[in-house]
């Protein structure tokens, strides 16, 4: 397919909602959390501050562009963008950005399949990070990610060696991408997360005693990452290269989360802008897998073992 140019506008404006979004959430709604402010005033700061998380996925599909240099048109602003849209997600944009480049370099590597049971593994903890997985802990995984890079430089790498050793193909490619990585942006993780630090810190004090409200938005906001993060890989083929699942939704459903639901045809075609994924998808002569809800509900049937042959 030829280059798409992506709609660099209606981008900017959707990026200037997202960061809206996050000011009232951060900013905004612990301010009228006052106790002058009555009791029903302050159940509707509450219930905006929980209902602004459900913002989740049109939030991570602006981030996605930005991983993919498709927000604006100019490559540092949109950097910068990607920056600001991570950090006010609690993470590191160029942590994130290394992680998913590596996914798409590498679709179902090792420890790109959590729903799959190697031979050798020990079934009941499989499943165990599995559903631990589905709950939150990618997200809070994103989290530590971006913090362990405050660490010295040999401390990120005993980590990254214990969680991904040498052993195989798999955890060379995975090691060179992260050290390469690393070597052109580390300064730049680091400063992310200490302004992640900062940010948060400054958003509990505002919160005083509602900060509980606050948590809870950030761990709805955890559980909706973690469910979406590999539902369009789920129960695909356990091989490096596997394609990913293109799924039927409602079509507001589809625009709020900027066309995530053709997973299999951005991995294809990645070049393609959010909006021009239906297009590719028809021209492609593509195949819906199911409906997305019905595939994101499927994953708690749990992880699948395979077979030693």
């Amino acid at each position: 397919m030829d280059r798409v140019v992506p709609p660099y506008r209606i981008n900017v404006l959707l990026t200037a909602t997202a960061f809206v979004i996050a000011v009232t959430q951060l900013v905004i709604v612990p301010l009228l959390l006052r106790p002058e402010s009555g009791l029903e005033a302050d159940l509707l700061a509450v219930l905006i501050a929980v209902l602004l998380s459900l913002t989740t996925p049109f939030n991570r599909a602006l981030l996605h562009e930005a991983i993919h240099g498709r927000l604006v048109r100019r490559r540092d602003w949109n950097t910068r963008f990607g920056r600001a849209l991570a950090i006010c997600s609690g993470i590191s944009f160029d942590a994130i950005r290394l992680g998913h480049m590596t996914h798409h370099r590498f679709p179902r590597h090792a420890l790109d399949r959590a729903d799959v049971i190697e031979p050798g593994m020990n079934r009941v903890t499989a499943t165990i990070r599995f559903y631990l997985g589905l709950a939150g802990w990618l997200y809070v995984r994103e989290i530590l990610s971006s913090m362990l890079m405050l660490m010295p430089r040999r401390v990120i790498n005993w980590v990254a060696s214990n969680v991904m050793p040498e052993d195989d193909a798999d955890g060379m490619l995975l090691h060179g991408a992260l050290r390469r990585g690393l070597d052109r942006r580390l300064s730049r993780i680091r400063m992310d997360s200490i302004l992640v630090i900062l940010i948060y810190g400054v958003a509990f004090y505002l919160y005083g005693e509602w900060w509980p409200v606050l948590l809870l938005g950030i761990a709805l906001r955890g559980l909706i990452v973690s469910l979406q993060d590999n539902v369009a890989h789920y129960d695909t083929p356990a091989y490096v290269g596997a394609p990913a699942h293109n799924t039927r939704t409602v079509h507001w459903a589809a625009l709020f989360m900027l066309n995530s639901n053709l997973h299999g045809v951005h991995h294809d075609q990645p070049d393609v802008p959010w909006n021009r994924l239906p297009n590719a998808f028809r021209s492609a002569g593509g195949n819906y897998s199911g409906g997305y809800f019905r595939l994101l509900a499927k994953q708690f049937h749990g992880p699948v073992r395979l077979s030693k042959d």
